[in-house]
């Protein structure tokens, strides 16, 4: 018998701390759901601007064609995109390198896009090119 009211009070027990007693205020409510927000670079219109960003780790300049594929050292090869976009960037790089390695390609194009007068880039497309004879490989990617 004292088995039997030991189990029903752990059960009574459990119960209760699964169902949150919010008509007594012991349960605090939960905190409303924040929306996501789209992001949104329109404002940055400038190098200046751009590189503030990058200081405060909101940005991260990136080789517009990447140094690995011959890319030039040279302000009009710099872009901007927000951070963490790095890493899909380096998956499309490291595609483009094994296509290199199985000689699929040969040449490249690059297809930077900006919304409106925007320095961060909004989409990059990389058209790999090869045999004439074969349609062209493109990656893209939507930034933001």
């Amino acid at each position: 018998m004292a088995d039997s009211k030991a189990l029903l009070l752990s059960i009574a027990l459990a119960s209760a701390m699964l169902v949150p007693d919010t008509a007594s205020g012991l349960v605090a409510d939960a905190a409303p759901k924040a929306e996501a927000r789209p992001m949104d670079f329109s404002h940055v219109t400038s190098r200046a601007l751009a590189d503030a960003l990058v200081k405060r780790g909101e940005l991260v300049k990136i080789w517009l064609y990447p140094k690995r594929f011959g890319g030039p050292n040279d302000k009009y090869n710099i872009g901007y995109v927000p951070a963490g976009t790095e890493v899909a960037l380096d998956f499309a790089h490291d595609r483009i390198s094994g296509l290199i390695d199985l000689k699929a390609i040969d040449r490249m194009t690059i297809k930077p896009e900006y919304r409106g007068k925007s320095k961060v880039l909004k989409a990059i497309t990389y058209v790999c090119h090869g045999a004439p004879d074969k349609p062209p490989i493109t990656i893209s990617i939507d930034i933001w």
